[in-house]
């Protein structure tokens, strides 16, 4: 049939034309981004898959910027425990020379002055070792998330790495000339875990100050003659105020070499399970002279200590390398996940994109021909 009111044959080639440009759109739009799914309208399920993953690996470079930033830190803090280890190895040589008796005082008090410049140097490299306001050394707690949800369970945790002249037992030693005069004092709180025996030998008294208190003990009937420890003043029967009393008393005699300046106040012994001094004054932690000996052993312990905290920042600087190592794989396989899912062949895309714009050549021209079709009907009428 002819018509001119309607062309079937043209409207055939516009819808071909039409479906040709829309498929040509597309390979563009995928040969543009390098994306065969860019939105959700190209494909809603793979999208939305894709941005959770998305997401993911977005999670895991906060993680990577943690870890980096916890290495950091334990760089500085391992570098600071080197150093102080190095330090304490110097004092240590420094307080055995101050043992050798045929040292005078002139000698042993500028070895002590090099001793307490070193004491001083650890010191300002423990409240120096920080890296973005934190200080391992100085008791801060690091922290670094492994997970791209930032999870606190499963976060890298390392503390107790403490390196202070306090913490390391160190503080107060001395290896000076020895002094006769000692110290005191107040505890405002209690000392738990507590004998009397051990409460001296913790801080640094040498032996013929502890051997002037077992003579004390020994003659008022404290403790057997011979007897080295004295742990329970309270079973003993011992009152504290005898305590008190009778130390002062020794004391002032003047026989010992030294000297009290303030009554030794026990104070109230309470038992509660562990025993513990509450209130009043105590000898103080050293001597106004210096205590070879002491300080030697001290720096030992130190020494030991450094060593404990060096293994557990080594330990943890290892476990976060690994645990980068393992984040970035990790990232990695959701990157080509990802890619697998959403990214377009683009090989395939260029053949297509060929394909496309020759259809859509002859398409042009197939519509060309239908349209002069209805013209046909003119020579029917001459």
């Amino acid at each position: 049939m002819f018509s001119v009111n309607t062309n079937a044959g043209a409207f055939a080639a516009l819808q071909n034309l039409n479906g040709t440009s829309r498929s040509l759109e597309t390979t563009q739009s995928r040969v543009n981004t390098g994306l065969k799914v860019a939105s959700a309208r190209d494909d809603a399920a793979l999208y939305s898959i894709a941005q959770n993953m998305r997401g993911d690996v977005a999670g895991f470079r906060a993680v990577n910027n943690s870890l980096s930033r916890a290495q950091s830190e334990l760089d500085v803090a391992i570098a600071g425990a080197e150093a102080i280890s190095d330090l304490l190895i110097e004092m240590k040589e420094k307080a055995v020379a101050a043992k050798d008796d045929g040292l005078d005082d002139a000698s042993r008090t500028s070895l002590n002055n090099d001793y307490l410049q070193l004491l001083e140097q650890i010191t300002s490299i423990s409240e120096n070792a920080s890296f973005n306001g934190r200080n391992l050394l100085t008791g801060d707690t690091l922290t670094a998330i492994t997970d791209s949800t930032g999870t606190a369970s499963g976060a890298i945790t390392s503390s107790g790495n403490t390196l202070t002249t306090s913490s390391l037992g160190v503080a107060d030693t001395s290896i000076g000339p020895a002094g006769g005069s000692y110290t005191y004092s107040s505890i405002a709180t209690s000392i738990t875990g507590f004998s009397f025996k051990a409460y001296l030998q913790g801080n640094n008294f040498p032996e013929p100050f502890t051997d002037i208190f077992n003579e004390i003990f020994e003659a008022e009937g404290w403790i057997s003659p011979g007897q080295d420890v004295v742990t329970d003043l309270i079973d003993a029967g011992v009152a504290p105020e005898a305590v008190s009393s009778d130390l002062l008393a020794w004391f002032n005699t003047g026989d010992t070499g030294w000297t009290i300046q303030n009554p030794i106040d026990i104070g109230t012994i309470a038992e509660t399970g562990e025993y513990a001094i509450q209130g009043g004054n105590v000898l103080a932690a050293g001597p106004d002279g210096g205590d070879a000996s002491g300080a030697v052993t001290a720096i030992e312990a130190a020494i030991s200590s450094v060593n404990d905290v060096l293994s557990n920042l080594g330990s943890t600087s290892n476990r976060l390398g690994i645990q980068q190592q393992f984040a970035g794989k990790l990232s990695d396989s959701l990157e080509v996940g990802i890619g697998n899912l959403v990214d377009a062949d683009l090989a395939k895309e260029s053949a297509n994109l060929q394909a496309f714009q020759t259809k859509q050549q002859l398409g042009l021209q197939a519509l060309s021909i239908a349209n002069q079709g209805p013209q046909s009907v003119l020579a029917l009428f001459r």
